[in-house]
């Protein structure tokens, strides 16, 4: 059987994997024509976008989208605009940073410095070889058709994931990346500066000066507190969208209920105080990937999106025109004795397989550190 275009396949390689006996007896006699292959791939790689854009990732959660041209390290750059040493007349107060100066009448335009502050980030190729044998694909062709390209997206999708999770965690130690936070990026979770009010209280009642506290109510709201009173640039940090809370699936339940009480009773002498809930706007995202790179005790707060204060903080890297990933089938059949082309389908030419090459071109880095809070959830210094 042949078909009259890539549309009528479709429809008949959609109607098989629904279960149609008809259209998967049209198919199978296809698979010795020349058609099959050309079509069946097309076909595969638009069902593998279809389920890899269906997948439900979290790095779109907790990171922003940034597109190179190449796999060359990109920067990606703020130019910081100071004029907190320009010799201007500004009412008395230090002129804040990212704004522009008051310019009195007749008088010189100040010049601003400008220092460029953000990372490098880079993208790379992900991908494998799947074989399979042509004894599977003749027995089993339906079920090898419709399960590859969902398995296969399933593997590009968590891949992106993991790539985010890496610039979090170290899966050699199965907690915090050390590099990442630390005392110098202002980054670990420490409580010293934090008002009593923020953390509730010392000793058992709250979690008072602690550094990487566990993971609870208090330390959560504490962490909050730290992420915003932290000065960057020369002021502290705008969060318009919130904070997401990225942990292990066991305490990111833990931390779900968190954000279902309705309101915190605080004792206050005789008098009991009514408060709404802080973290209740909090998203609490998790994956099975964190327990394998994070371990079972860290936690991370970060803001919504990968962006505070307007710019880029944590970035999922792609190419620009290959976004997506793509899959390509090895076409090493030989030819036909007097001539003709060979179906990949029908096995290569030197022990019968048929080999499907997965390729993914992503990568992930860390920008700045603006409302970036983790604990390894040790309670240690």
């Amino acid at each position: 059987m042949r078909f009259k275009n890539q549309e009528e396949f479709n429809v008949q390689l959609g109607e098989a994997l629904a279960g149609d006996r008809l259209a998967q007896a049209r198919l199978k006699e296809a698979v010795t024509s020349d058609q099959l292959a050309p079509m069946f791939v097309r076909a595969a790689n638009v069902r593998f976008q279809e389920y890899f854009d269906a997948h439900e990732t979290i790095w779109d959660k907790i990171a922003t989208k940034e597109l190179l041209t190449d796999f060359r390290p990109a920067s990606l750059l703020s130019l910081k605009p100071d004029a907190t040493t320009a010799p201007i007349d500004n009412g008395g107060y230090q002129h804040p940073v990212g704004t522009l100066p008051h310019v009195p009448e007749l008088t010189p335009y100040p010049t601003m410095s400008y220092s460029a502050d953000g990372a490098f980030i880079t993208t790379a190729k992900h991908g494998a070889r799947i074989q399979f044998s042509f004894e599977s694909f003749i027995n089993d062709e339906w079920n090898v058709i419709s399960r590859f390209p969902k398995d296969a997206a399933t593997l590009a999708a968590r891949t992106e994931d993991l790539l985010v999770l890496l610039q979090l965690f170290d899966p050699s130690t199965k907690s915090l990346r050390t590099d990442v936070f630390n005392d110098a990026n202002k980054t670990k979770a420490n409580f010293t500066g934090v008002p009593d009010e923020f953390t509730g209280g010392t000793g058992a009642s709250g979690v008072g000066d602690e550094k990487n506290a566990p993971l609870s109510f208090d330390a959560i709201v504490a962490a909050r507190f730290q992420a915003l009173a932290t000065m960057r640039d020369g002021h502290s940090t705008y969060v318009p969208e919130g904070f997401v809370l990225v942990t292990n699936p066991a305490l990111a339940e833990v931390a779900k209920g968190y954000t279902q009480i309705n309101e915190i009773r605080v004792q206050n002498g005789k008098r009991t105080e009514i408060k709404g809930n802080p973290l209740k706007d909090l998203e609490v995202v998790t994956s099975d990937l964190i327990s394998v790179v994070g371990g079972e005790k860290a936690w991370v707060l970060l803001p919504k999106g990968g962006r505070a204060n307007g710019k880029t903080v944590l970035a999922k890297t792609g190419m620009l025109g290959r976004e997506a990933p793509e899959l390509r089938i090895h076409n090493k059949t030989g030819q036909m004795i007097g001539g003709g082309d060979v179906n990949p389908y029908e096995g290569s030419f030197d022990n019968d397989d048929v080999e499907v090459r997965i390729r993914q071109i992503a990568g992930a880095g860390i920008v700045r550190y603006d409302g970036v809070i983790g604990s390894t959830g040790n309670a240690s210094l």
